[in-house]
């Protein structure tokens, strides 16, 4: 078909005024905060995107040889249109039909390990897709994600023995079982989501936890599992330590499986392996142990306990939230993590898990200011500081969404190392007596 002259010269003016650069993608992996800011600050670089490990930036090929000896090219993006460039941050998908715009019209221009930078061109309605919480306009000289060996205020940290020695009472294989156990229950219907709600109860009651069960609607499926550790001299700081028990199927088909062991499995294994080893040693703050329903809908299940404790007048207990999803993936040949939040205010409490991911466990941790769609939001929404923790591949997990989400998929050693980040975090902001732990009782208690 003959196209109208004047959509032909439209056509060619678009084309003519489009700006196309050459980008260079360097390897900034742990070349410290004075390289990588000497790299910004070059003359040659007209503009930066940081990528975690990652550095895409607009230079002059022939001030290549001028660069710190640390940093080395990665890859060369050639006739890259800014105009159309957009950022697809981290976001877990509900495969709706605004979700389905970012898997099949989309095309990746690179991809970080918590971030993507996407060519827009070829999507009609930008309103639908800049609509979406994953998708960010695309600005120069900005840091979507950062390594923190990148940081400064990494390099004074130190061990403390005391924290290490709870730190090894995480079990691996304990969160494993765990994680099978669940995974082998359908919680996406409502009869296996009250069997999991119970068997989560019955595990919170047996190590001393005050449960209750939440729920505000009663067309919900299952029920908000609580368990309450109450803190010896500041019981009213409250600390919730969360994650979200539903699962779901990429059809929502209840006649399919949904196993959800990466999603999310993996995070409510690590809320109760948190509480396995805490709930031996009296803190001085309490801590709320808590698995939500209803994230896979939209986040119900963690807004209802925000509106309960806002209703309560208990909200302005909640002084932090650590938030674990999708914890135990570990995609070929990454050794990755992510804390990330969606408040430049709570960005030191997600630097603090990063900190002391790199502290005390072997993953190398990234920062990301643009997370998006898990449970933590419902509490950054009620100005409460929340991080969430993932594994960086949620994009690319193989059984994402599928009836293959199974046990057999995921490392239990990356998922305890998460685990171990945000439970050194958590032992820090809650005050633990360390002389007061019974470990005689942990060694005996056996999952599931």
């Amino acid at each position: 078909m003959k196209l109208p002259l004047s959509v032909m010269m439209l056509f060619f003016l678009q084309t003519l005024s489009a700006q196309t650069d050459s980008l260079t993608v360097f390897n900034i992996d742990g070349i410290g905060p004075d390289s990588l800011n000497k790299i910004k600050q070059m003359k040659a670089v007209s503009w930066w995107l940081e990528m975690g490990d990652r550095l895409v930036v607009d230079i002059d090929q022939s001030e290549l040889s001028r660069l710190p000896k640390e940093v080395s090219i990665h890859s060369s993006l050639a006739n890259i249109n800014t105009d159309s460039l957009a950022i697809h941050v981290m976001g877990h998908c509900d495969h709706s039909v605004n979700d389905q715009l970012l898997h099949t019209n989309l095309k990746t221009v690179y991809a970080g390990d918590s971030v993507r930078l996407i060519d827009t061109s070829t999507v009609r309605d930008k309103n639908q897709l800049f609509a979406h919480d994953s998708i960010v306009p695309f600005q120069k000289n900005t840091v979507l994600s950062y390594q923190i060996t990148n940081r400064t205020f990494t390099q004074s940290l130190q061990k403390n023995n005391d924290i290490q020695t709870v730190l090894n009472q995480v079990d691996q294989n304990r969160w494993f079982n765990q994680v099978d156990y669940l995974a082998g229950l359908d919680r996406m219907l409502e009869a296996d989501l009250i069997v999991a709600g119970e068997w989560l109860e019955n595990h919170f009651n047996d190590l001393g936890l005050s449960t209750s069960r939440l729920s505000l609607h009663p067309d919900y499926r299952g029920f908000n599992v609580l368990g309450f550790q109450s803190g010896t001299s500041r019981p009213d700081d409250w600390y919730v330590v969360g994650a979200h028990l539903d699962s779901r199927n990429q059809q929502r088909n209840d006649n399919l499986p949904s196993p959800g062991a990466e999603d999310n499995a993996s995070g409510c294994s690590g809320v109760l392996e948190m509480a396995h080893v805490l709930s031996q040693y009296e803190t001085e703050a309490s801590i709320v142990y808590m698995c939500f329903i209803e994230e896979e809908n939209g986040l119900l299940g963690s807004q209802d306990v925000v509106t309960h404790f806002t209703n309560t007048g208990d909200i302005i207990k909640v002084k932090a939230m650590l938030n674990m999803d999708m914890i135990g993936y570990r995609s070929p040949g990454n050794n990755t993590a992510v804390a990330g939040t969606n408040n430049q205010s709570y960005q030191n409490l997600a630097n603090t898990v990063a900190s002391n991911g790199n502290l005390y466990t072997s993953i190398d941790w990234q920062v990301s200011m643009n997370m998006c769609c898990t449970d933590f939001v419902s509490f950054t929404e009620a100005g409460i500081p929340a991080v969430t923790s993932n594994e960086p591949d949620v994009w690319n997990y193989f059984a994402y969404h599928t009836v293959n989400d199974r046990a057999e998929n995921v490392d239990p050693t990356m998922g305890a190392d998460i685990v171990r980040a945000n439970l050194a975090t958590l032992i820090n902001m809650v005050g633990v007596d360390f002389t007061s732990g019974d470990l005689i009782f942990s060694d005996s208690f056996e999952a599931p």
